[in-house]
C-alpha cells in the first residue's frame, strides 16, 4: 500500500517520512532520491531521464511515474510505501492508479504560511562546502561558521522571505487540484504540521491507527 506524504516546502515531509521509515519500517521513496539512484545506476529509464536533465528540461510525468513503478516492482504488496512529495499534479496522481500498490491515504501536513516562512528563512548554507544548517533546529556550533570546514554561512536568495512567499504561492496553485483529487476519492487526511516534530509524528500515528495502517513497532 502507498501512503502519500504531502505538504508545502518547510512543512516537515522529510522529517516525518524519515520517522515513519525508521520507527515503523515503512519504505520511503522520493522522486529526487529515486531519480538520482537510477541515473547513477545508468538504468534505461535513468538514462532517459538524464537526457532531459542534461538539456535543462523538466523530466516528463511519464518518466517520473515510470521511476516510481520500477522502484516498487520488487516491494511486496504487504509492505507500506511512503511517497514523499509526489504526486504534485493531477496527471501524476492519476498515473499512480495504474501501479500494483494501491494508494491508501493522502496525508497532508498543514502549516500556516507565516510559520513556513519562519522555518525556511532560518536555513543557512556553507559557501565553501555546501553544508546546510538551520538556525533553530540544527544550528552551527559557532555563529556564521561551518562546523565541517570553517567556511562562511550565507542565506540563499530563495530562502529569503520574499522569495519564499512566491514559492509557497506557486506550490499552492499547483497542488490544490491534487488535494481536491484525493478529497474526491475520500483519501485525504489533513494533519496539523505545526509544533515540535515529535508532536506532529504523534498526530500522524493517530491517523494511521484510525486507518489501521500502522505496522508493528
Amino acid at each position: 500500500m502507498i501512503i502519500i506524504l504531502s505538504g508545502a516546502p518547510g512543512a516537515g515531509k522529510g522529517t516525518q517520512g524519515s520517522y515513519l521509515q525508521e520507527r515503523l519500517g515503512y519504505i520511503k521513496l522520493s522522486t529526487g532520491d529515486v531519480l538520482r539512484q537510477h541515473v547513477k545506476q545508468e538504468s534505461p529509464i535513468g538514462l532517459e531521464a538524464k537526457s532531459y536533465m542534461d538539456r535543462g528540461e523538466l523530466v516528463p510525468d511519464e518518466i517520473l511515474v515510470g521511476l516510481i513503478e520500477e522502484s516498487t516492482k520488487s516491494i511486496g504488496l504487504g509492505e507500506t510505501i511512503i511517497l514523499d512529495g509526489f504526486p504534485r499534479t493531477v496527471h501524476q496522481a492519476k498515473s499512480l492508479e495504474s501501479l500494483r500498490h494501491p494508494v491508501g491515504a493522502f496525508l497532508n501536513l498543514e502549516v500556516q504560511e507565516s510559520e513556513l516562512v519562519k522555518r525556511l528563512s532560518a536555513r543557512r548554507v556553507c559557501a565553501q562546502c555546501g553544508a546546510s544548517y538551520h538556525l533553530v533546529e540544527a544550528p552551527p556550533q559557532k555563529d556564521g561558521c561551518c562546523d565541517r570546514c570553517g567556511g562562511s554561512l550565507f542565506q540563499r536568495d530563495d530562502d529569503k522571505a520574499e522569495s519564499i512567499q512566491v514559492r509557497l504561492k506557486v506550490f499552492q496553485e499547483k497542488t490544490s487540484p491534487v488535494v481536491d483529487f484525493y478529497k474526491d476519492r475520500r483519501l485525504h487526511y489533513g494533519i496539523k504540521g505545526s509544533g515540535e516534530p515529535e508532536e506532529v509524528y504523534k498526530r500522524l500515528l493517530r491517523t494511521l491507527n484510525d486507518l489501521q495502517l500502522e505496522v508493528n513497532r
